[in-house]
């Protein structure tokens, strides 16, 4: 394509582009421009062409006027532009005069241009700091953090920046709770997500409470043959409640013959007819045939009153009561647990049936409460690995993200918020991100995505990144961080290829980590949660 075709091409975008801030329409302008960006810099254009087209594509997105004002680009034939250096020297006399609007106009003008690209975003950064923006301060910062060319140097002080910003921002926030509730002591951080947890005095198990559950009697779940998963009937006692969610009840059993304590489980909500009779006893059955350390044993499926409990091994701790507990998990856990999860997906993941054939189970529903801790021992096992995908194929209307719970939503990968990204790619990818989900707010102690509607979370999981882990805590090594950011990339393809792949990474970097568990390291973490 000649040049000329070649701009007016672009230049029809733009004008796309321009349309959509002109009506408003900010985050359609940003993907336009991000696009257009993106495909000068793979083709092979002419460096005027280029510069031209990104000058123009930042004119836009930034508001600037490019007919009026002092140094704009002065068009000559061939859409050469002149002088780049004076935008830069102009934006950092007005950053000395602190007229920090006019010197980002400036400077967001000389990055355009290519003139000191890196120093000029950052710069534009520091003044959107300044003005106290600071989402546009984030953008600036991470146009120079993601660069694939930037210095370590200049990294390590980007990093301190973005850390600054993000401290900033919470002190503001918690200011302005503050006045909201005129509660001087009023801190985000304590602030909770709501709970996929919830109090279980207002929660019903089906069409009647929970109570009657307990101190009632349930036994083995037999097909229309007399077979049972367990291979007997057996009898089991409710003697506590020990959790009620939005999807699931899990009650404490007892086996009436020898006295072993289990869990049941029962889909309860609007997942309590989710799935057939049937489906859950082959789902459940097919769990029972996985030997995995890190996988969750089923032994039994029970019946009371035409109500399934799943009879599953019980762990007193979930990740979810680690996560909620404001205190930042040592790294060198973290990396051990991480571990541990990676080698239960794998399981879960080259599982071979009977048949002699990889299963395909995938967990995709891979959340902090669906991990379960033992108390004594850093040692940790999945539960319901799989199961929603039956429940997804059975009744996919009581599935969709909609239907959820927000703080689920957190947890999703963006294929599954839009399924057109997954390609017909294998969903082993999608357990992948959600590894990066879990993981990241295992390091940080928050989760990579918070919003307040399914919309929002949908356009963070699917058009943005997180924030680097090593914004919220410094620590973190890059490698690690590096790590975590390939996991929550929006695009499939870009991901690891598999957990394995994952396992080898954390082997190769933190070999002492992952060889081993640290029994005191995590007894000193559960005693200062006061959970031990």
């Amino acid at each position: 394509m000649a040049p000329g075709e070649l701009v007016q091409k672009f230049l029809s975008r733009l004008s796309e582009a321009r349309l959509c801030m002109e009506q408003g329409l900010a985050d359609g302008t940003a993907d336009v421009i991000k696009e257009i960006l993106a495909e000068i810099q793979k083709d092979d254009f002419p460096q005027w062409v280029r510069e031209e087209i990104r000058s123009r594509a930042e004119t836009i997105l930034f508001g600037i006027d490019e007919h009026s004002g002092t140094g704009r680009i002065q068009h000559k034939e061939g859409f050469q532009a002149t002088n780049p250096a004076q935008f830069y020297n102009y934006g950092l006399a007005l950053m000395d005069g602190q007229f920090w609007e006019e010197a980002i106009q400036e400077l967001s003008m000389a990055a355009g241009l290519g003139f000191q690209r890196l120093k000029s975003w950052e710069h534009c950064g520091d003044c959107a700091f300044n003005l106290g923006r600071w989402e546009d301060a984030f953008r600036f910062y991470e146009y120079v953090y993601s660069d694939e060319s930037v210095a370590d140097e200049l990294k390590k002080a980007v990093l301190v920046k973005i850390t600054r910003c993000s401290q900033a921002q919470k002190k503001e926030n918690a200011r302005t709770a503050a006045i909201a509730t005129g509660n001087s002591k009023t801190d985000p951080e304590d602030q909770q997500a709501e709970s996929e947890f919830v109090n279980p005095s207002v929660l019903s198990l089906g069409s009647y409470s929970v109570d009657p559950v307990i101190g009632h009697t349930v036994t083995s779940w037999s097909d229309g043959t007399g077979k049972t998963l367990a291979g007997c009937v057996r009898s089991y006692r409710v003697i506590d409640l020990l959790h009620v969610g939005s999807s699931s009840l899990v009650v404490e059993l007892e086996e009436q013959s020898n006295g072993e304590k289990y869990a049941g489980q029962a889909l309860s909500g609007k997942l309590r007819n989710a799935l057939s009779t049937e489906k859950l006893a082959l789902w459940a059955q097919g769990q029972m045939a996985i030997n995995s350390r890190h996988l969750i044993r089923i032994y039994d499926l029970a019946n009371i009153n035409g109500h399934l409990f799943i009879v599953r091994e019980h762990l007193p701790l979930a990740l979810s009561d680690l996560l909620t507990s404001g205190e930042n998990m040592p790294i060198s856990l973290a990396v051990r647990l991480g571990y541990q999860v990676l080698d239960g997906l794998g399981d879960l993941h080259l599982h071979i049936g009977t048949g002699g054939r990889i299963q395909n189970l995938f967990h995709l529903d891979l959340r902090p409460s669906r991990i379960l801790l033992y108390k004594d021992k850093p040692y940790l096992k999945i539960y319901n690995g799989g199961l929603w995908n039956e429940i997804e194929k059975a009744s996919p209307a009581k599935t969709n993200l909609k239907e959820l719970p927000l703080p689920y939503l957190s947890y999703r990968a963006p294929e599954q918020f839009r399924t057109y990204l997954a390609r017909k790619r294998p969903p082993v990818f999608t357990d992948v991100y959600l590894f990066g989900a879990l993981f990241y707010e295992m390091l940080t102690g928050s989760p990579a995505f918070k919003a307040s509607s399914f919309g929002e979370y949908e356009i963070q999981h699917c058009e943005q990144y997180p924030s680097p882990p090593r914004v919220w805590r410094p620590e973190i090594p890059e490698n690690l961080n590096e790590l975590i950011m390939n996991c929550l990339t929006w695009d499939p393809m870009r991901r690891f290829r598999s957990t394995t792949q994952i396992s080898l990474a954390l082997e190769k970097s933190f070999p002492a980590e992952v060889a081993r568990p640290r029994d005191d390291l995590y007894k000193k973490y559960l005693e200062k949660l006061e959970l031990a």
